[in-house]
């Protein structure tokens, strides 16, 4: 028996009301009416980690002085914050420059960096049954596996994903023991910038 399909109120919302708190305005099908006893359930959030997780992002974005923070300021702020000091770094291979100066800010505020390329272990597309553009040439996979294993036996604090392909940050995000966060997202057409395909 197939399992019963869902649609909740946030697929077609117009009114945001859940952040404003007004019921009213919120859809007969919006599930902080129609699932309250999942919704309105924050005891979660009341014991570690998530309680001081949930605390160290809310204070993220902003500055002392209410001055919106980057995401990299905000990753940084978020792992002193938390005492996460040793940080894994899952990048694509052409984002290494990008990796080398996040390796470089991180150093600067005392944190400890160990960053595994995607292409790591050389190994050709053939191994795996991927067809190449170049069959004569030596081309290596995205190796999302051995980055997470890698990253796992340096018993990092967390995993930041630079630009891991779609499928390979999945593979990442199953297979790694410390949690991972994304701070670039790949998108080759938009330059990392996929919200532009939405506005």
């Amino acid at each position: 028996m197939a399992a019963e399909h869902n649609t909740y109120g946030c697929n077609y919302c117009k009114s945001a009301a859940s952040f404003k708190g007004d019921y009213a305005k919120m859809p007969k099908t919006c599930p902080t009416l129609t699932h309250a006893e999942l919704t309105k359930e924050v005891s979660g959030y009341l014991v570690e980690p998530y309680r001081s997780i949930m605390q160290v992002a809310d204070q993220t974005p902003f500055d002392a002085n209410r001055v919106l923070r980057n995401r990299v300021e905000e990753l940084i702020v978020y792992l002193k914050a938390l005492g996460l000091k040793r940080v894994g770094i899952a990048f694509c291979v052409t984002l290494l420059k990008e990796t080398q100066n996040l390796i470089k800010y991180l150093h600067q505020e005392g944190l400890d960096s160990i960053a595994v390329c995607c292409r790591v272990g050389a190994v050709d597309y053939t191994e795996i049954g991927l067809t190449k553009a170049h069959p004569d040439k030596f081309a290596a996979i995205c190796n999302p596996l051995a980055q997470s294993k890698l990253l796992n036996q340096a018993d990092v604090d967390i995993v930041v994903q630079m630009g891991l392909c779609l499928g390979h940050d999945i593979i990442l995000q199953q297979q790694c023991t410390a949690p991972v966060t994304t701070l670039v997202v790949k998108d080759r057409a938009l330059d990392h910038h996929s919200v532009l395909a939405l506005r």
